[in-house]
């Protein structure tokens, strides 16, 4: 459905949100268009975050804008569309990677939400090699350390989407830090 959008030519149009809502409500396909266009560099960057992929990327950006269309009346306008589109988008990585990698529930005992993550300060890390090392990370620690730290959910919020517990996102948060700290400050730039 989506890939339909670079065959059809029309006129750029101006963005207007509202009309671009309204017409993806109606299921017309040059508002869904215009809306994918305008949204797919911020959450193609989102998602390659979590996976270095290119067509588990397009796929996860894929369904996360079906969903968007399928559920876009669903928006209120309280907040912005963008921040609305990348909760669809969070959960749609969350979707694909639980599917390809079920979490598993951790035995251990209550962490605390802080981990000392410190690296030589002297070292100045760029964000390609930044994003490279959070690739090494295992799967379903690389989305939970990613959803915690870059995106700034809560450990609650991680278990709802991960369908994990808080202290099993609370470990890998802490062991995704640790080997983050290790990787890094084994680096010499």
């Amino acid at each position: 459905m989506l890939t339909s959008f670079a065959k059809k030519k029309q006129p750029p149009q101006p963005w207007d949100e509202s009309a671009c809502i309204a017409g993806c409500i109606r299921n017309e396909l040059m508002y869904q268009e215009q809306l994918y266009k305008k949204f797919y560099g911020v959450m193609m960057a989102i998602i390659m975050r979590y996976t270095q992929d290119k067509d588990a990327a397009v796929s996860i950006l894929n369904n996360g804008f079906l969903k968007v269309f399928k559920h876009i009346e669903s928006f209120k306008y309280q907040g912005s569309l963008e921040g609305w589109i990348r909760k669809i988008i969070i959960h749609a990585i969350s979707d694909y990677f639980r599917y390809k990698h079920p979490p598993t529930e951790i035995s251990h005992e209550v962490l605390p939400d802080k981990t000392d993550f410190s690296v030589n300060p002297s070292l100045n890390y760029d964000y390609q090699l930044l994003l490279n090392v959070l690739q090494e990370l295992p799967p379903t620690t690389r989305i939970v350390v990613n959803l915690f730290i870059v995106e700034g959910y809560t450990h609650k919020n991680i278990a709802k989407i991960m369908g994990i517990s808080e202290n099993t996102s609370k470990w890998h948060v802490s062991e995704g830090r640790k080997m983050l700290q290790k990787k890094l400050s084994s680096i010499h730039l």
